[in-house]
């Protein structure tokens, strides 16, 4: 494996001479898509079976078949993303902080003319339809660690990927990570045929990743009601990917070889691209006046994508090195395009209402995320997907998701809470800490034909981050701990 990959699990490099792409953890990050929406759906967060909210635009659209008014809403966000880092016993906080536009929706409410003197709640009712933007997921974060380590260098890997795919100097392709390091001095070659490290142990390593973008979707829906009874819908989605990611990962300690204090630069920059398409069909049906049982089911997103990957190193030392001290490479660059089709998504709800006091729902969601697949952007045989699909197989296994909520109203007033979990997708990978897990609360206020939800949620997860791995399995290991604290505010109202 390539340093890349351990570090940021995505796009492409050529650390041996060639394109090598490990693409499978984009396309999990890209599948990873809770359903974003209205303050209301994030504080109470599972709404499938509840129906009549906005959020129904790019959930279950049958949820729109419970309007019986036309309404408008717009949600803003603010987020702010928190990193803490355990490297090498040291301990490092990242933090970013922004704004957006979380959910922007409408529908019109078209009420079916019946026959003079035909009851008005039985057979079709009304067919009301749906215009929706969601911000389904956030890239904006920031992740910081450094530590001194005194078991190995980074030196010591760019000598064994060396050593594993090439022979003297004179066959290190020009823009490799191996012969830029040797062009550095941070690597030699011996008698024997191998290439060793230049560097000592007990350097200082630091490592800073900023990540911005966000995936969204544009949804036109529609949803009816037959008998106030039975609902259905059906959504088309218009999905988009914006994700920049961008890493210094520095290395300052001694040169034995050339007697000399260095610092060294390696730079990553991904820049990814994609639009997709996808669609949702939903139902909600109401056995009794107490309770609702909703169902959804999300077909993939079938995206096209474009990647480009930069990488850098530069090494600056103390003292002169063969004549002179900097030593710097011209970013290396690559452009990749590939498509992506994502899981579907099964989802189901149900919902018990104390009349017209509240309700407390639950939903849970089935994604396999082994069906992940990739293929080539064009019609020819493109060994990259092959290996990605390969280690989607290897790698991914399914997961369930599961969230329950309440909504209690005191008059014009309304208070909200949610707890929810996101399955982990990992075969090899069994620890439940690595189950992403979100908590809200929220409150809501009606009048007339105006209403503001207002909600906070928190959402934490470990993971862990390798700057390079050897040979033997070992490597520096960064181990986070993370939380996104978020605020929805909802203004809407109803014409």
């Amino acid at each position: 494996m390539n340093f890349r990959i351990l570090l940021t699990v995505g796009a492409i490099v050529a650390a041996t001479g060639q394109t090598y792409a490990q693409y499978s953890g984009d396309a999990l990050r890209f599948s990873q898509t809770p359903y974003g929406s209205t303050a209301r759906f994030q504080a109470v967060g599972a709404l499938t079976g509840v129906g009549g909210d906005l959020s129904s635009v790019g959930s279950n659209p049958a949820g729109l078949g419970l309007f019986t008014r036309s309404e408008f809403s717009i949600t803003p966000e603010f987020s702010s993303f928190s990193s803490d880092a355990q490297y090498l016993e040291d301990r490092s906080l990242g933090r970013k902080d922004q704004m957006s536009l979380a959910h922007a929706a409408v529908v019109w409410n078209s009420t079916l003319t019946k026959p003079k003197g035909a009851p008005l709640d039985e057979g079709w009712i009304s067919v009301n339809f749906g215009l929706g933007y969601n911000r389904t997921k956030g890239y904006g974060n920031n992740v910081i660690f450094s530590g001194t380590n005194g078991a190995n260098s980074i030196a010591d890997y760019y000598s064994e990927i060396a050593t594993d795919n090439y022979g003297a100097p004179s066959t290190l392709p020009a823009g490799t990570l191996e012969r830029m390091a040797y062009d550095n001095y941070l690597i030699g070659y011996d008698a024997a045929g191998y290439y060793f490290p230049e560097t000592d142990v007990n350097s200082l390593q630091e490592n800073t990743t900023d990540r911005t973008g966000s995936q969204s979707e544009l949804n036109f829906a529609f949803g009816a009601n037959y008998g106030n009874k039975f609902y259905i819908g059906a959504s088309f989605g218009l999905a988009s990917i914006n994700y920049n990611s961008y890493t210094d990962f520095t290395e300052d300690g001694y040169n034995v070889t050339e007697g000399s204090d260095y610092v060294l630069t390696y730079q990553q920059r991904q820049v990814t691209t994609g639009s997709g398409i996808n669609g949702k069909i939903g139902a909600i049906f109401r056995p009794t006046p107490n309770i609702r049982l909703g169902a959804t089911f999300q077909s993939p997103t079938w995206y096209t994508i474009d990647d480009t990957y930069g990488e850098k190193l530069d090494t600056r030392y103390a003292k002169n090195v063969d004549g002179a001290t900097d030593y710097t490479n011209e970013e290396e660059i690559y452009d990749y395009s590939y498509k992506l089709r994502t899981p579907t998504k099964l989802s189901g709800g149900i919902s018990y209402f104390f009349g017209t006091q509240g309700f407390i729902s639950a939903d849970v969601d089935f994604v396999d995320y082994s069906s992940i697949n990739f293929s080539p952007a064009t019609n020819s045989t493109d060994k990259v997907t092959m290996d990605n699909n390969r280690a989607v197989l290897d790698n991914f296994k399914s997961a369930v998701n599961y969230r329950i909520g309440a909504e209690y109203k005191i008059e014009s007033f309304m208070i909200r809470g949610g707890y929810g979990v996101q399955g982990n997708p990992y075969k090899n990978l069994s620890d439940t800490d690595l189950n992403i897990n979100t908590y809200s609360g929220g409150v809501g206020y009606r009048i007339n034909n105006y209403y503001v939800d207002l909600t906070y949620q928190n959402v934490g997860y470990n993971s862990s981050v390798t700057p390079y791995t050897l040979n033997n399995g070992t490597g520096p290991v960064a181990s986070l701990k993370n939380s996104r604290n978020n605020v929805f505010l909802t203004v809407g109202s109803r014409f």
